[in-house]
């Protein structure tokens, strides 16, 4: 949005510019500066421009300004200033009457001042103004309900932004997969032409890209369609703002009525600004606010009855109760090659932007091992497979970003307190090492899946000696059948004839079977440890 003439000519630098005619059009909205020396320039105006002139091209061409008004180039200016005493010691009457008829500010301006002078006082001005109204959009009191200090920021922008240039703005935060309007008129402009949030910054429709700004990647997009190309058309400005090369939000302003104007593009690049720093202050305190919980979980880790005390100033210190339960997720990045925490800000920058992310957080325990806690509540749970979908979101938007890196999961769902860390996470991590040998095509490992082996604590040894003759006997197809057959025996407490009827065979088919399986692995029958780590393994084979 412009400003008006009658705001410029109320400043100090303007007190010795006079209007000389057409003060009714002093409202007129000026977008930009023009200097005219030859008699044709009027040829290329634009519209909505203050003209300054020497006087030259008049004294050159008398009737060039009659010429403008009869071609009504003229009347799409926002008004004229004439140099004092250069060229035209005065005003012609006829120009005079012809600026007052149409209502074009005719001003007269010093001999002394220079044009630069002016366009940078004009500049000046609108960017202090608009600088001004952004604050004053930022301090005063909005209806933005029980919304975080970041919502509330961003709001007050996209807010300031439509008032300011008259043309709706939106903002889709990337982590959060959340976006947020300045009014509903950009959902309703939206609409009006069948566009989702996603088409603003990947259309799906044919359309044009015009760089703008190649620093800070400001686009216009604009839609057309080929078999109605008189047709509406739809544009918007589109700025990804990135914080450490890492994508936070995408910021579009929509071009309602008409393209951004010059002193538009000044409001834009102050809104982009104010909207990149409240990102950055959000990144700093979470940057901050995770190492701070890094320490917690480390305490905890490591604490005894003595720090007690200590863990839970620091978990007040960090705004959490000790008694909230959460969910842990272990991580391990297997490339030795790479140290996971040395890249951390990426690390946790594309945790934030997963869905992995959300009431959760982050922490290192070294140098390619972590926890992921998730807060849990009376109201909110997550099933094997929605953990195992949100685990394997952030997976792959880490391997996207670090292509060599390798990562495996141990999850305990269960809900445990900050005090129960350490039991959480070396539950996790015999789920981990239980995994890769039950479930070693695996990557994600949950804890109902592999807990009884956790629990049972069969020595390592002992399990890849198991897992050893078991695999070794499935290599003979008749082996595999024994294996079924002892898998269904143990899950029917034993029973002949229940698992003679549940395999459709003859009860003495079964106790032969059973006979040859006892003297291949030599089980100890009256030992139910025995029977229940056998009869958990069968869990995993693939019979």
């Amino acid at each position: 949005m412009g400003i008006s003439i009658k705001t410029l000519l109320e400043h100090e630098f303007f007190k010795d510019f006079h209007i000389v005619a057409g003060s009714k059009g002093i409202q007129k909205e000026v977008q930009g500066i023009a200097v005219m020396d030859a008699p044709d320039a009027y040829r290329w105006t634009k519209g909505k421009e203050l003209v300054i002139t020497s006087g030259y091209s008049i004294l050159m061409e008398p009737d060039c300004i009659k010429k403008s008004f009869d071609e009504g180039l003229m009347q799409i200016t926002s008004g004229m200033i004439i140099k004092r005493g250069r060229y035209l010691p005065m005003i012609p009457k006829e120009i005079i009457e012809l600026f007052e008829r149409y209502e074009i500010p005719l001003i007269s301006m010093p001999f002394e001042i220079g044009y630069m002078e002016v366009m940078q006082q004009v500049n000046t001005i609108v960017m202090n103004r608009t600088i001004r109204r952004f604050q004053i959009h930022q301090n005063g009191a909005m209806m933005l309900g029980s919304t975080t200090y970041k919502v509330q920021k961003i709001k007050k922008i996209l807010q300031a932004v439509e008032v300011e240039m008259g043309f709706p703005a939106f903002l889709y935060d990337v982590g959060e997969q959340e976006g947020y309007c300045s009014s509903a008129n950009f959902k309703r402009i939206s609409e009006t032409y069948g566009l989702q949030e996603s088409d603003y910054w990947n259309p799906t429709m044919e359309h044009n890209r015009y760089t703008l700004c190649d620093y800070i990647q400001m686009t216009r997009i604009r839609m057309f369609n080929e078999d109605n190309v008189d047709g509406p058309r739809i544009s918007w400005i589109l700025m990804p703002i990135s914080i450490g090369g890492n994508l936070q939000a995408y910021f579009i302003v929509m071009e309602s009525r008409e393209f951004l104007d010059y002193y538009d593009e000044y409001s834009i690049r102050i809104a982009y600004l104010l909207l990149q720093s409240v990102y950055e202050q959000i990144v700093i305190a979470q940057s901050i606010g995770n190492i701070g919980f890094e320490n917690l979980v480390l305490l905890a880790l490591h604490s005894t009855g003595e720090d007690e005390e200590r863990l839970l100033y620091q978990a007040g210190q960090q705004g959490i109760s000790m008694n909230t339960r959460y969910t842990c997720v272990l991580f391990h990045q297997m490339n030795e090659e790479l140290s996971a925490r040395n890249s951390r800000e990426q690390y946790i920058a594309v945790f934030k932007n997963s869905q992995l992310s959300k009431n959760a957080k982050l922490a290192f325990l070294d140098e390619n091992t972590g926890v992921v806690l998730t807060e849990l509540s009376d109201s909110v749970s997550y099933s094997q497979k929605d953990m195992e979908g949100m685990i394997s979101d952030f997976e792959q938007k880490i391997v996207e970003t670090f292509p060599k890196m390798e990562l495996e999961f141990a999850v305990l769902r269960e809900g445990k307190k900050m005090s129960e860390l350490k039991s959480s996470v070396e539950t996790c991590g015999k789920v981990m090492k239980m995994g890769k040998k039950l479930c070693p095509k695996k990557k994600i490992w949950d804890y109902e899946m592999i807990g009884p082996f956790a629990w049972l604590q069969i020595p390592e040894k002992e399990l890849e000696q198991m897992l050893s003759e078991y695999l070794d006997m499935m290599k003979d197809e008749k082996n595999v059948e024994l294996l079924r057959t002892l898998k269904v025996y143990l899950e029917n407490n034993m029973n002949f004839s229940v698992t003679a009827e549940k395999m459709y065979v003859h009860i003495n088919t079964i106790r032969k079977r059973i006979d040859k399986l006892d003297r291949m692995l030599q089980i100890d029958w009256d030992s139910y440890i025995s029977r229940l780590k056998i009869e958990i393994l069968l869990q995993f084979l693939e019979l």
